[in-house]
Order: structure tokens, then C-alpha cells, then sequence
């Protein structure tokens, strides 16, 4: 007589979450090459791991990403030079650790294959403005946490 009880319980608990999961959803974005760097070469001397630094420029405040790929990642991106603004798909899925991710599955022409577990790639969200004393400025202060108006023009930087 348990069992039955114990298996609606668990429905009726499990429910919230199944029902307020949101999917995984993929973004066309621009991004602008920073730089790129050899981190890694192959027997034959062609490049295994490329390390690319990008930031967006349609986003509000200093996005800036920094990823790695496999090789026929790296070979690609090796064709677009710093100072490029290129298009990228984003991708933004659920996490092993209870929230969501962002991750650039393509950038120009190169795709690039997703691994959620990949410590090597990370990206740095931050919009700053002005401390202002007095009518002078008298520093800045940077804030990490994604702005409404960030999420509302690139909502792939929301991590829950």
C-alpha cells in the first residue's frame, strides 16, 4: 500500500520541476576576434588546440569569452584574424549542476563541438559604469552579475 503512495509523492514532487524546465535554445549572435593562440601542436607540427578570445559587441558592457576546440576547430579558426567581427550560433542548455549554459557551438565557418564539462573554455560577464563623487569621477565599479538589459539583448548569458 506504500508503494502507490510513495510513487505519487514522488509525481507530485517532481512535477514543479519537469514542468518549469526551461529547453535548450540556440542564439545567432556576432562576435568580435580578440585573439587567437597555438596552445597545442600535433606530431606533424599542425595546430591541435586554439585558444580563441571573443567579445560581443551587441551586448551590453565587457562579454568576453575565451574557448578551445578540437583540431578541425583550431585549424579554422586560425583563418579569421583579431579585430574580425564573424558571425557565432550560441548554444544555451541545461547543466549537470542544476543550471544553465552557454556554450559558442560555431564560430564563422568552424563548428565547434559542445562539451559542457570543458574547464578550458569560460566566458567573463561584466557591464561597468562610472563612480561618480561630487560630479567627478572617481572610479568604476564593475558589476559580474548579468543586467536585465543584458539577458533582454543576449538572454544566452542567464544561468538560471
Amino acid at each position: 500500500m506504500t508503494a502507490p503512495v510513495s510513487m505519487l509523492a514522488l509525481v507530485v514532487f517532481a512535477m514543479p520541476f519537469v514542468c518549469c524546465t526551461k529547453e535548450a535554445r540556440s542564439y545567432t549572435t556576432r562576435v568580435t576576434l580578440k585573439s587567437t593562440e597555438v596552445v597545442s601542436w600535433d606530431d606533424s607540427g599542425k595546430p591541435r588546440i586554439v585558444e580563441v578570445t571573443v567579445e560581443y559587441p551587441d551586448c551590453p558592457g565587457d562579454q568576453l569569452e575565451t574557448l578551445q576546440g578540437n583540431a578541425a576547430f583550431s585549424k579554422c579558426a586560425l583563418a579569421y584574424k583579431a579585430g574580425e567581427t564573424i558571425p557565432a550560433t550560441v548554444e544555451w542548455a541545461p547543466t549537470d549542476y542544476d543550471h544553465y549554459d552557454s556554450e559558442i557551438t560555431k564560430l564563422g565557418d568552424c563548428p565547434r563541438p559542445r562539451d559542457p564539462h570543458d574547464p578550458r573554455s569560460y566566458e567573463v560577464v561584466q557591464v561597468c559604469s562610472d563612480v561618480m563623487v561630487n560630479g567627478l569621477k572617481a572610479g568604476f565599479h564593475c558589476d559580474r552579475k548579468p543586467t536585465k538589459e543584458l539577458l533582454e539583448k543576449c538572454p544566452w548569458f542567464a544561468r538560471n
